[in-house]
């Protein structure tokens, strides 16, 4: 039976979606990733720019809380309180996951700035997401 995972986030426009590359990209074809937002947004396009420079895809999988909410999942991922409230409140049986990071929806500066700011963030949820697809899952043997 294959394991089913959500993504949980505030806007589903920048971490969601990253971790929902990474986790797809880690784990094995039996494996559902999808990725949703409570109040989902259009996708960053810096969040494109830093995820297609590794080669991973990141707008597949992409919904509403709502349109996921009746799934029964094996794991929940969050990172943002809200949503971390919103995953423990509603789960009917999934171990639940949070990662606490800044939001980068709101970052500020020169382009330069938001591209640096993207890319730590792509690091630390790589990382995470790897050592995630070790220990939880049917990990693929791969290298971004």
């Amino acid at each position: 039976m294959a394991l089913k995972i959500l993504v949980l986030s505030t806007t589903n426009s920048t971490l969601g979606p990253m971790a929902q590359g990474f986790l797809d990209y880690y784990s094995s074809k039996k494996t559902q990733v999808l990725s949703a937002g409570i109040e989902s947004q259009p996708i960053h396009q810096m969040t494109l720019k830093v995820m297609d420079s590794l080669g991973i895809p990141v707008e597949k999988s992409r919904r509403n809380f709502e349109a996921v909410e009746d799934i029964v999942f094996d794991y929940i991922i969050t990172f943002s309180d809200k949503a971390h409230l919103l995953a423990k409140s509603r789960t009917k049986k999934a171990t639940v996951f949070h990662l606490k990071m800044d939001s980068l929806d709101t970052a500020q500066g020169s382009d330069t700035d938001i591209k640096n700011a993207f890319k730590a963030s792509r690091k630390e949820l790589q990382a995470y997401c790897t050592e995630f697809a070790e220990q939880y899952l049917q990990k693929k043997n791969k290298k971004a």
